[in-house]
């Protein structure tokens, strides 16, 4: 799922000129010790008439694409107490960011 998202980044920026082509992944803390990750990609970004939609079944911006993807990702990480979600990113592109609440079994 984590996976899905930094190919649909790569795939995303594909697009973009060379040497402006990249993604940034990042993971941090919540207040709360939730862990959150984010996936940022510099390419076309969301739909504008309704980011939202990405996350429906079926509903893809790729040509050859299926639309099950993020409908996916999303019921994993909720069946998991997280959450999936992306929104338009500063300067073009889009993040995604996934959060999931810390396994308190695992000490750091």
């Amino acid at each position: 799922m984590f996976l899905n998202l930094i190919l649909n980044a790569f795939e995303a920026s594909k697009d973009v000129r060379r040497l402006q082509r990249r993604v940034i992944i990042r993971t941090e803390r919540d207040d709360d010790g939730a862990v959150r990750a984010c996936v940022r990609d510099f390419g076309a970004g969301l739909p504008a008439e309704a980011p939202e939609r990405i996350f429906e079944q079926f509903f893809s911006t790729k040509r050859d694409g299926m639309g099950m993807g993020l409908f996916i990702s999303r019921s994993i990480v909720a069946a998991h107490r997280g959450t999936l979600w992306a929104e338009h990113a500063e300067g073009g592109g889009a993040q995604f960011w996934l959060r999931l609440p810390a396994s308190k079994e695992i000490g750091v």
